[in-house]
């Protein structure tokens, strides 16, 4: 009786455990042509810098949407790894955190800002380097170090 179960309920198993993996390729679909979209921003930004007066606020503006490309090409990698792996590779999603807590800081005006606007960024970036340092990779094994 257990295996008539068992092979009236795997068509139905193949079939859910196929969505997620449809659904992650739809969203490298999606994150691809949001990088694609990004750079072209940027590339566009680069260009105008050159005919902005004011070079602070044209570069500040230029590393934003750098980083904001290496967000999404970091979540678009996170992406590919489980396609491959059927892993989420938890370090690689902790630096696009990073890299998103620096690009809230470099435009962060800190003339103006409460403590409490200040305590939390830095405590967010103080997290996301330790989740970081204690998740990397032992170089001659390749095997997360704790």
């Amino acid at each position: 009786m257990s295996d008539s179960l068992a092979e009236q309920t795997a068509p139905v198993i193949r079939v859910m455990t196929a969505v997620p993996v449809l659904i992650y390729i739809v969203l490298a679909l999606f994150l691809t042509i949001v990088a694609l979209i990004s750079l072209g921003i940027t590339l566009f930004e680069i260009i105008s810098l050159f005919t902005l007066q004011n070079w602070d606020e044209g570069i500040i503006q230029v590393i934003y949407s750098i980083l904001l490309t290496v967000i999404i090409i970091e979540l678009f990698e996170t992406v590919i790894v489980y396609l491959k792996t059927k892993r989420v590779p938890v370090r690689a999603i902790l630096i696009a955190g990073l890299t998103a807590m620096i690009r809230h800081v470099i435009i962060f005006n800190i003339s103006v800002a409460q403590p409490i606007e200040i305590i939390g960024p830095a405590v967010m970036l103080a997290v996301l380097i330790a989740g970081v340092y204690l998740l990397r990779e032992d170089i001659d094994t390749g095997n997360i170090r704790i």
